[in-house]
């Protein structure tokens, strides 16, 4: 996926900017680069501007100086309207699905209810996009006449009739085309950005579900409980799990793990057992973003914390990839990779050595609810056994900032093995609170 600036570069001054007159190309510090470094990138869409930004070593000073310009005013032009007008799209449209013209759309439904900052952005977007159908009104004669084989979206056309400026009649000249070629793009990056917003949700309910993918810092609370343990007790579990993002790009994480475990035997008369579980540490890395597609690596050390099975594990390396996928506004899929295997030996602790594939797919539904399908497959190892366990999420974020979320599950052990080394069913609920630095 293009990234959301690059299309807006070659249509920049900003919206409500007084326009620029048509630069000739003998003073175009960038032509000379275009001929010779892009001679086969059709004009429009950002294209000549993205090629350049490939070539940004080889550009000649001049060039170089005013795309770099002009990739900060892109920058702070999406920032400032995504900054107006998030809370807004939050409040009124958190339901849209993203595409050709809808956030936008519902946005100016509500125009009398929006804050100041987003009112008036998006004043200026609409003020922009009826100039668009000015100039195709304008220059429908020229573009039959002149560009007949372009694409037929306003920047293309744009670039066509600047080739053939000589030849443009004094209608479409008068016209203020370039601010109306820039509203049609910029509505598309409104989109793009609503589309962004809505992998981040996705991302922060997989965060929830003790998967290595993340995209906020948070702080979760999680009880669970789990019956059948092995066939022998019944259990329960509250976890606390900090989790801080940090980095330029948000692109590390450091994650911990601090369980409190209790243990119900039974056998009569068998006390219960109650400690500190097995706490672990670990640090993420948000190591490629694709369009759609984040890629993650983690690795995390558990401790032997506790002094006896019961409530506790051995000392562990988790070494975990995953990769999560926004395929549409209301669904994601990550799947991760993780091995835990056990070092150091303990006369207390039995040997583990576990490898798991665990694809989640995580619903956006209408008012902030979602669900999600979180399915364990693992292979053990130390016995030769298939241990599969699914759990069934569902859950709310509370406020229109999505801050605060919380969520209840059933899982249950899908085969004999699993149940005899795990626990046959578990449920239990979350409660987590997002943040940013």
């Amino acid at each position: 996926m293009r990234a959301p600036w690059i299309a807006l570069l070659a249509l920049l001054p900003a919206v409500a900017a007084a326009q620029e007159p048509l630069v000739p190309a003998a003073v175009d510090p960038c032509g000379e680069d275009v001929v010779r470094l892009c001679p086969g990138v059709k004009p429009g869409e950002g294209r000549v501007v993205g090629c350049l930004r490939k070539h940004e070593s080889e550009l000649g000073e001049a060039c170089r100086e005013r795309v770099q310009a002009q990739v900060e005013r892109a920058r702070r032009f999406v920032q400032e309207f995504g900054q107006a007008c998030k809370p807004d799209v939050d409040r009124w449209c958190p339901a849209i699905d993203p595409g050709q013209g809808r956030v936008l759309g519902c946005l100016g439904q509500h125009l009398p209810d929006l804050t100041g900052p987003c009112q008036a952005q998006l004043e200026r977007l609409y003020g922009a996009r009826d100039r668009v159908a000015a100039f195709r009104r304008a220059c429908a004669p020229d573009v039959e006449r002149l560009c007949s084989g372009s694409v037929g979206d306003a920047g293309d056309l744009v670039a066509c009739l600047e080739e053939r400026k000589a030849q443009i009649s004094p209608e479409c000249r008068a016209t203020d085309f370039r601010a109306a070629a820039e509203a049609a793009v910029v509505q598309d990056l409104v989109e793009e950005m609503t589309s962004r917003e809505r992998i981040r949700e996705s991302l922060e309910i997989l965060q929830g579900l003790d998967s290595v993918a993340f995209s906020r810092s948070q702080v979760l609370l999680q009880f669970d409980g789990f019956q059948s343990i092995a066939d022998r007790a019944n259990g329960g579990r509250l976890l606390f799990n900090p989790q801080f993002v940090f980095g330029e790009q948000g692109q590390f994480s450091l994650q911990v793990k601090v369980p409190v475990t209790a243990l119900y035997p039974y056998a009569p008369g068998a006390p219960t057992q109650f400690g500190l579980g097995a706490v672990s540490t670990g640090v993420g890395w948000s190591f490629l973003r694709t369009g759609p597609v984040r890629h993650f690596a983690a690795l995390a050390l558990q401790w032997q914390t506790a002094s006896s099975p019961p409530v506790g594990g051995p000392w562990a390396v988790v070494p975990a990839y995953a990769f999560g996928l926004g395929l549409a506004r209301w669904v994601s899929l990550t799947t991760q990779v993780v091995w835990f295997r056990s070092f150091g030996g303990s006369g207390s602790y039995a040997d583990v050595n576990l490898l798991y594939v665990e694809p989640i797919v995580a619903f956006n539904l209408p008012g902030r609810s979602y669900l999600a399908l979180d399915t364990r497959l693992g292979w053990s190892f130390t016995s030769g056994t298939f241990v599969p366990i699914m759990k069934g999420v569902a859950g709310i974020f509370l406020d229109r900032q999505k801050s605060v979320s919380v969520s209840a599950w059933y899982q249950a052990a899908l085969s004999q093995p699993a149940a005899d080394q795990f626990f046959k069913y578990g449920f239990g609920m979350g409660l987590a609170y997002f943040f940013d630095f």
